[in-house]
This record gives C-alpha cells, structure tokens and sequence, in this order.
C-alpha cells in the first residue's frame, strides 16, 4: 500500500511537509496545494516558492497544477519539468466556487465535452514536443465522482480512460457534497473497476480501521490519499501500518518544529500563531475533553499566549 498525503490549501505547504516528513517518514507522495496556471504563464512568488526544489530536498513532493486551458497546462507542465518534476498532478477535484463558477477544479467536471477535448490537447502537445515526450512525465488526475450527481461518473471513465493518466486519484464524494456526508463507496467501487489506469482512493481515512474497511471492501486498491486525517494525526500512516500511537511528547516535539519552521518564512509571529490555528481547527479533535484549554490556543493573540495555552493542553 502506497500512502499519499493530499494537498490542503493554506496548510500543506513546503515548511509543512518538510517538518512532517521528518517527523513521521512513510509518506510515499506529498501533493502539493496547487498552482494556478493563467495566461501570465508566469507562476506567483508564493507558488514558487513552495515548488523551489531546494524548499522540498529529499521530500518525495508532486506539483497540482490547476487550469481549464491546455496551452496553459503545457506552459506549467514545461515549466516544472525544467524544475526536475516527473509527475505533475491535474486538479479536477477542487469544490471552492471560486474556482467552480470558472469551470475549473470540480467545475471543469461539468462540461465533460470541455474536458475530452482538453485531454486530446493536452496529450497531443506533449507527443509534439521532444523536450516533454523526451522526460516520460506522469499526468496524474485528482478528480470527485461527478458534480451533480453520481452518475456523472460513467461519462468522466470514458474520457479518462481515453488518455495516457498516469494515476488516478479518486476522492468518492461530489462536487456538492464539498467534505461532508459519507463518500460513495458504490460509485467508488464502479470507478475503480472500469478504470484501465491505476487508482488511488481519497476520502475519510482517519483512522487504521478506516483504512482496514476500504482494503477489505476493495482488496486490489494500491494506494490510498489522506489529507484530513493527517492533519489530525500526523502519525496515523505508522499506525495504520502497524507502528506505535501517537504521544503527546511526540507531538509536542512537531508543533515546536512546525512553529520554527513557519517562523523562518513568516517573521511576524502572530502570523505564525494563526498559521498554527489552523493545524488546531483539526488537531483539536483529538482532545475532547480539553475544551477550555483549546478555546485558550483559538484566543491565543501572542506566541507566548499561545505557547503557554499550549504548555497547558499537552502538559
């Protein structure tokens, strides 16, 4: 079983996974938040920043590249490969409606002719260009099951299995259920089945009994995404492959890393501090009954504020 940690926007980025990869090793991909490709075909300083391959040494990172313009994709995919990528990821799985009302992201799902016709081009351009088809790059998809509705899914097989993806990573839910609700195990399961590509499952993995319930139900799965989950339980790969739990020395030990790290990119701390509010929106459900100090940390207005309500929790 090959894990792969799944890109969350604001969170994920290169500081992050360095901390968290040496913290907790078994990770066999991280996906990076994406990049938007625009007709700048230029990248953000922020975007390259975190795809700077001396910001991800000996993390094992993908680019995500998000656009609904094949040209555009092709500038982006050129333009990391020089980097030295080999596998560049598609986001078709976003459900902000930011990106949705562009018809990009999940958005791009509900025009599928859109969509066919933007593979065709995209793979066509490659074949074209001996400076990609020479690098024998993976296009790898990160897609939901449909917008709408489920059955969307029959249509988007079709297509994918048209092209030369390199993997498919499928989070079971659609567009419109955002994260909530419980995934689709059934349209999952139909997905997987008429794939010809190799496919990776996406979706409420939080715990290693999560895990054991999708393995047994789809006993050829090779790999699995967890985004969510991981965010919570930075160990929960080494448990789910039969390592030791999680402790709170441990963990201690990561979020002072995590700070430092954070803190060499972002110089004013109270920006540190609301950075680590977020890792805290989820890691707080790993203490249930530590609500008063927990609501310390979301007041926290200062590092000493917040280290002290820290100290607190995990003492």
């Amino acid at each position: 079983m090959k894990f792969f940690f799944a890109p969350m926007e604001g969170i994920t980025k290169y500081p992050f996974r360095r901390v968290h990869h040496e913290r907790f090793p078994g990770i066999d991909a991280y996906y990076m938040p994406f990049i938007v490709a625009n007709q700048t075909m230029s990248f953000k300083q922020k975007e390259r920043k975190d795809i700077d391959p001396a910001n991800n040494a000996g993390v094992p990172a993908v680019p995500q590249v998000l656009t609904n313009k094949p040209d555009q994709f092709l500038h982006a995919l050129q333009m990391l490969a020089e980097l030295g990528y080999r596998e560049v990821n598609f986001n078709l799985g976003c459900p902000m409606a930011t990106e949705v009302s562009k018809k990009k992201g999940a958005g791009f799902l509900s025009v599928p002719e859109e969509l066919d016709r933007f593979f065709e081009s995209v793979f066509n351009g490659i074949n074209a260009d001996s400076n990609l088809s020479g690098k024998d790059i993976c296009i790898s998809v990160k897609t939901r099951i449909g917008v709408e509705e489920a059955a969307e899914s029959v249509r988007l097989m079709e297509i994918f299995n048209r092209y030369p993806i390199g993997r498919l990573i499928i989070h079971a839910r659609r567009r419109v259920d955002f994260y909530k609700g419980e995934p689709d195990l059934g349209t999952f399961g139909a997905m997987l089945a008429a794939s010809v590509h190799p496919v990776s499952y996406n979706g409420d993995l939080f715990t290693p009994e999560d895990l054991e319930k999708i393995t047994a139900r789809f006993p050829g799965l090779d790999s699995v995404m967890i985004g969510r989950g991981l965010i919570r339980n930075p160990a929960l790969v080494r448990e789910m492959t039969g390592g030791e739990v999680l402790a709170k020395e441990e963990l201690t030990r990561y979020l002072e890393d995590l700070f430092e790290a954070y803190h060499e990119v972002i110089h004013e701390e109270i920006n540190v501090v609301h950075k680590m509010k977020e890792l805290w929106f989820y890691l707080g459900e790993n203490f249930p009954d530590s609500r008063k100090q927990l609501k310390k940390i979301n007041k926290a207005r200062s590092a000493a504020e917040y280290k002290a309500a820290l100290r607190e929790l995990l003492g």
